[in-house]
């Protein structure tokens, strides 16, 4: 801070005070302009970003229902009939409620001629419902090809696809019923913006109130629906509600179909911020602009310069360069002024640039937070004799670790996973493993095998940069026998019951083969062993963040502390949600609140015996 020489009031002249008000005013219009479009921007980009997510989402979702149903189609026009071989495929795919063929009559309108349905008699009464309207989406078909209805207030999909054979001379309609639970449930509970899943004329398929058939135009402009519906694949603009309530919208197309996401967002909500930022510039100009006024009665021609320096550089301030820089040289209080307006504007700029970065890297963390919920099964579980329960927590908004379990045939298989670190790079890996063991699952292949085809989904995801360790077991629900294959993973124990309590002897760690990490190289081969499990028996299993959890004094729990804790919990050889609240408690009590180092995953499945 510069000493100060003689008073400024003596040298501020009266004629001066409309200079420094002048340019205050325009800054303050001017900034608060800035602030709300930066705000209008920034909604967008979240919005755009969330329709543009949910967009990829529903094109996934039913480009892998109708990859599961090209093979019903191709060997009913093969046969003209449904063979065991559409059997098969339909009765696994568990989304699919039914299959219904509709080809042309004498009368050239489209009969019903076959038909698959998971519940006998269902499909009947549903068609029933629709008889009224059946005319109009098959002559909507006709010119489309490819349609999607939502015709309940349910997750039922209606999925219409036209093939024609050979000679393109006769068409066959295949009318796909299948259940999105969870696209119907996000479009539902979104909080902050409204989702909203069309059809190109501004049907209502998916919504927040979740009763499709309405129109959009209730809702939101026509003006805006034209958009949409033109060749644009994404958008964002400013309309009104019906109501007359400004909104900022956003659209994606799904690209499946005549698809598209809109979001919407209230746009005197989205700029709640902003309010409160203007009363309180207003505040703090009105404030700054008295005080200059008063100054300015005390003027003198001898700061003229100075003056003219703090005016331009304010000027520049207006028009949003905050990196200007005066250079005052006298030692009284347009001196000590321009040194606060240099760390000012540093500051402000310095302050914009780590916002408007928080902002960005929130809403994307956010979004893949939102996305990985998804990947994880139920946490408590009972399948034929085994019980499940399992529990999950992340080192940060998005988290590396993976478990899952699933029924294929007579075969119950339980995975779990650890991606190298955690964050968004791993989140996206687990994303990768996730979507890979849905195709595996349809597959009814060995452990070993099914990580050797992870392993490569997961290598041409990462190119090697980023692996997971992985253990994956089958536990065969008539003979009890729990075949494994280990990728560098932490080794479950197989928890024996005993006569008496459980002792350290009774944990079998299942290490009898070790395999390359998944995404270390693509042509890795894996092997598998077995073992044999009883009933009343457990099998642990858990990932490496668990020895690593610290207390406040950054004292790590580690191997010894775990094994106790773990003999502790299950040393009366309790059930399974019993053993896992118990471990919760035990790792929570050395954490004391502290921060997670690393994900921390864990899942005990114990062999009850048919009941």
């Amino acid at each position: 801070m510069k000493k100060r020489g003689i008073s400024i009031r003596y040298k501020i002249l009266l004629l001066l005070t409309s200079l420094p008000l002048i340019t205050l005013s325009v800054y303050l219009v001017l900034a608060l302009r800035i602030f709300e479009d930066d705000k209008i921007a920034y909604v967008f980009d979240s919005s755009s970003n969330m329709s543009g997510t949910m967009a990829a989402q529903i094109k996934t979702q039913l480009n892998s229902v109708l990859g599961t149903t090209k093979p019903i189609f191709q060997d009913y026009l093969t046969q003209q009939k449904f063979t065991s071989i559409s059997d098969s495929i339909f009765l696994n795919e568990y989304n699919l409620e039914a299959v219904v063929v509709f080809t042309p009559g004498q009368a050239g309108s489209y009969q019903q001629t076959a038909l698959l349905e998971k519940v006998p008699g269902q499909t009947v009464g549903v068609l029933g419902g629709l008889q009224s309207q059946m005319a109009t989406y098959f002559t909507e078909v006709e010119v489309t090809r490819r349609m999607v209805k939502v015709p309940f207030s349910d997750d039922r999909v209606f999925i219409f696809e036209k093939v024609s054979d050979e000679t393109k001379t006769r068409n066959t309609i295949f009318l796909v019923i299948a259940r999105m639970s969870e696209a119907t449930e996000m479009f539902r509970t979104a909080l902050s913006q409204k989702m909203y899943l069309i059809s190109q004329d501004g049907t209502v398929l998916f919504g927040p109130d979740g009763s499709p058939g309405y129109k959009l135009q209730e809702t939101v402009a026509p003006a805006f629906l034209k958009n949409i519906s033109s060749q644009v694949a994404q958008g964002a603009e400013t309309t009104k509600a019906s109501n007359g309530t400004e909104l900022l919208v956003s659209f994606s197309r799904a690209g499946f179909g005549d698809l598209t996401v809109v979001t919407t967002v209230e746009k005197e909500k989205a700029l709640g911020a902003v309010q409160i930022l203007i009363r309180k510039s207003l505040i703090f100009f009105g404030i700054l602009i008295a005080a200059t006024v008063i100054l300015s009665l005390f003027a003198s021609s001898g700061i003229t310069q100075a003056l003219t320096q703090l005016f331009s550089a304010t000027q520049k301030v207006a028009e949003g360069d905050f990196n200007i820089r005066v250079d005052v040289k006298s030692n009284d209080e347009v001196g000590s002024l321009a040194d606060n307006f240099n760390i000012m504007a540093a500051e402000v700029s310095r302050l914009l640039e780590q916002t408007a970065e928080k902002a960005r890297m929130e809403s994307e963390l956010q979004t893949a937070k939102t996305v990985q919920e998804t990947l994880f099964p139920e946490t408590r579980a009972k399948i034929g004799p085994l019980a499940i329960a399992g529990y999950y927590e992340p080192a940060s908004e998005c988290g590396g670790d993976w478990w899952h379990y699933c029924q294929i045939g007579n075969k119950i298989f339980l995975w779990i996973g650890d991606a190298t670190g955690h964050g968004a790079p791993a989140a996206l890996i687990t994303s990768a493993a996730k979507s890979a063991s849905t195709i595996i699952e349809r597959l009814n292949i060995s452990p070993a095998k099914a990580l050797e085809l992870l392993n490569r989904s997961i290598y041409d995801v990462s190119k090697g940069r980023i692996m997971m360790t992985f253990f994956l077991a089958s536990f065969d629900l008539e003979t009890g026998e729990l075949v494994y294959c280990n990728a560098s993973h932490e080794a479950p124990f197989l928890i024996k019951k005993g006569e008496g309590p459980l002792k350290k002897k009774d944990l079998i760690p299942l290490n009898e083969v070790n395999n390359p990490r998944l995404g270390q190289a693509r042509d890795s081969v894996y092997e598998q062993t077995s073992i044999q499990v009883e009933e009343g028996d457990s099998v642990f299993f858990y990932t490496d963040g668990i020895p690593d959890i610290q207390n406040p004094g950054k004292e790590a729990w580690g191997e010894r502390e775990f094994l106790k804790a773990l003999i502790a919990a299950n040393k009366d050889y309790p059930g399974v949600n019993d053993s896992v609240d118990r471990f919760v408690v035990t790792f929570q009590g050395h954490r004391q609140g502290a921060p997670l180092v690393d994900d921390v995953t864990f899942f005990v499945v114990k062999h009850e015996g048919l009941q």
